[in-house]
């Protein structure tokens, strides 16, 4: 959520950083590259906003959502990769 007041109206850059965190560790050169030349085709944040029929204080509103609801199955999903070995960081 900070990520969302402090981005100012690029997504751009903290959709980069993610995905470079998360994803892109674990794809072939082509697809970082391709994922890459894609994201300058990302909406700005008042567009996607607007896309979501959402302002930035209902937006926030809807992640703090998200994100109590997910905690529970995120943190099933992190048990299920650490008792199947199944992790990146050895």
């Amino acid at each position: 959520m900070q990520v969302l007041s402090q981005m100012g109206d690029s997504i751009k850059d903290p959709v980069s950083k993610a995905y470079a965190q998360v994803l892109a560790p674990h794809r072939g050169w082509a697809i970082r590259k391709a994922v890459a030349a894609g994201m300058y085709a990302l909406p700005t944040k008042e567009q996607l906003l607007k896309k979501l029929n959402e302002d930035e204080a209902s937006a926030i509103i809807q992640l703090q959502k998200y994100i109590t609801a997910s905690a529970s199955v995120i943190a099933y999903i992190d048990k299920l990769f650490i008792s199947r070995e199944l992790g990146i960081d050895r």
